[in-house]
């Protein structure tokens, strides 16, 4: 099962009212979980699950926070977000005592790695899904990364 599949069966998962997914492809066995009664092994936690889309946005509970909710989407505009596709630790260099993939202000092109995202001993590389600037970077190297979590913040050219 490649990247594109789970992301897709998670969309998917994701824009239903199932509670439980699990999935056997190829040999490859993927599982997800949300509700109230979900374990610390679940792959979505429920933070995650209750939206509909892979980008996080705060709840809209009284006037005051939509204000900044308004100010945080207008701040993205244009900006193209790279999210986590998996649970796992963020590593933002190829190994200690190198230097990071990018820094803040890099220009980069489509297909080049961002991170690296460790899970279960297998080292993900994260690439850029266009070509452009890398204007935030929201992790630290060694931080652990939830799915679906915004790792970067690039503008397109």
């Amino acid at each position: 099962m490649d990247l594109k599949e789970i992301l897709l069966l998670l969309e998917k998962f994701q824009d239903s009212d199932l509670t439980q997914l699990k999935v056997q492809l190829s040999g490859d066995l993927f599982e997800a979980k949300r509700g109230q009664d979900y374990s610390e092994e679940s792959y979505v936690k429920q933070e995650t699950a209750a939206k509909k889309s892979f980008v996080r946005t705060q709840p809209e509970t009284t006037t005051e926070k939509e204000e900044p909710s308004t100010t945080l989407e207008e701040s993205l505009e244009g900006l193209i977000q790279v999210n986590a596709p998996l649970v796992g630790t963020f590593y933002a260099r190829p190994g200690e005592d190198e230097d990071p993939f990018v820094n803040l202000g890099d220009t980069v092109k489509k297909g080049q790695v961002l991170c690296i995202l460790e899970a279960m001993k297998v080292m993900n590389e994260i690439k850029s899904p266009c070509d452009g600037v890398v204007r935030k970077i929201h992790m630290k190297d060694g931080e652990a990364v939830d799915f679906g979590k915004t790792m970067f913040l690039l503008e397109e050219v």
